[in-house]
């Protein structure tokens, strides 16, 4: 019998621990896929190991053991390796980094046919703290060569993957707004999901507070005393808090193991429902991967990440005889994905208007890149074309490139460029 893809899967990759969920269709929630067989443990250290004597590949904490035993090597580090570059000599065979990641991927996602041994992957999400080029190229490439292209899989950042997940749960849980403390090895970050439910669709959109030089794993590591620790946290919680109108608040990262933080949680609670796990980030990513998979759960909302640009390029011409708008980049897309391109035929004119629709300020703004040395054509006899890219969410170029008009009239080659900051 053929393998039929209908799982839907998220990939929360972190540089020490990764887990895994697949969504289940008849709980229409996502789970966690177990590591261990009695089904307590879902964190897959974030490593790879090779056995001495057998060179059988190991993953996760098996590959640790081999360390430890004395019978292999461990890597680990596998995302930073990516992000640099860095080859990996084991037992003098060098080993490229996405080759790496490909075998920790392999052994994995092997995890799904204890489960569903009939099925395969229909789309996966793979989620990480924040993406570069680099990452996420070699996760794609990676997940290529175990033959999940890119038009089965996805990567986003974790922020992205959190709104995911806020959203997808009850809807007295996202009335107001929605706050997430995440203490990772890296230290404490506050995320608050807002909702502007005035514009169509409703815009969603994340305010970020770093509070990692104040409260981090060096601190935990040197002080015992919990007390400090609470102290910490709670003046925090409360500064961030203070005036705002939150509904939920979620709790995650290693930072939170124990229960040190207890008593901060429970004043918390007080008019909030607070949540507190380590699966917030996997299940985030499964619920994007049932979105992209067809399965349309949250319509009429717009999700503006920390990585996505939050206006609407457009361009305004004829097109069958009335004037129409050409979107070049839409609002919700992640900036480096943006790169939109529009061939136009001019009418005697030698400038380019773009349009921005920012729809967090909720106004129209107009961007004008004249073509100076233009060549003198008749009319509608000079093609260009319009792109627009990103530097950052808040810086775009716009470039008009001249293509002339087949063979009639040459292109000069000329191209103009302007770049906008909002």
């Amino acid at each position: 019998m053929s393998e039929q893809r209908s799982l839907v899967v998220g990939f929360d990759l972190c540089e020490h621990d990764s887990q895994i969920c697949c969504y289940n269709p008849r709980t229409f929630e996502p789970e966690s896929i177990c590591v261990t067989s009695d089904k307590t443990k879902y964190l897959i250290p974030t490593a790879l190991g090779v056995k001495e004597k057998s060179k059988e590949w190991v993953y996760g904490e098996e590959a640790y053991n081999c360390k430890e035993a004395g019978t292999g090597v461990c890597i680990d580090g596998l995302l930073s390796k990516i992000r640099n570059g860095e080859d990996t000599e084991i037992y003098g065979v060098p080993f490229k980094p996405v080759a790496l990641l490909e075998k920790y991927f392999r052994k994995c996602l092997q995890l799904l046919k204890i489960y569903f041994p009939m099925d395969s992957i229909l789309k996966l999400v793979v989620t990480v703290k924040e993406q570069n080029e680099s990452i996420k190229e070699g996760i794609y490439q990676a997940l290529n060569n175990l033959g999940i292209g890119k038009d089965r899989s996805w990567v986003q950042s974790h922020s992205q993957s959190y709104q995911y997940y806020a959203l997808s749960q009850k809807k007295e849980l996202w009335l107001n707004d929605i706050g997430l403390f995440d203490f990772d090895e890296h230290g404490l970050v506050y995320q608050q999901i807002t909702i502007d439910r005035k514009t169509e669709p409703s815009v969603v959109g994340i305010l970020e507070k770093d509070f990692q030089e104040i409260l981090n794993y060096q601190i935990i590591r040197e002080t015992k005393d919990n007390e400090k620790l609470e102290y910490l946290f709670g003046n925090l919680a409360r500064k961030v808090l203070h005036k705002q109108i939150v509904s939920t608040i979620y709790i995650t990262g290693k930072g939170f193991e124990g229960t040190w933080a207890d008593s901060v949680l429970k004043e918390l609670c007080i008019g909030r429902r607070v949540f507190k796990g380590q699966n917030l980030y996997a299940k985030g990513a499964c619920y994007a991967a049932r979105e992209l998979s067809g399965e349309r759960k949250l319509d009429g909302f717009l999700l503006l990440g920390s990585e996505m640009i939050s206006s609407t390029f457009f361009i305004s011409g004829y097109y069958n005889a009335k004037i129409a708008e050409a979107v070049l980049a839409k609002a919700g897309t992640p900036w480096y994905e943006a790169d939109g391109k529009l061939d136009l035929i001019l009418d005697g004119i030698n400038e380019i208007a773009i349009y921005r629709k920012d729809l967090l300020k909720h106004e129209t703004v107009t961007y004008s890149l004249p073509m100076r040395g233009l060549p003198n054509r008749p009319v509608k006899t000079t093609r260009v074309e319009v792109r627009i890219r990103f530097l950052n969410k808040n810086t775009a170029v716009i470039s008009v490139k001249d293509k002339g008009f087949g063979n009639f009239y040459p292109s000069s080659n000329r191209i103009w460029e302007k770049e906008v900051s909002y």
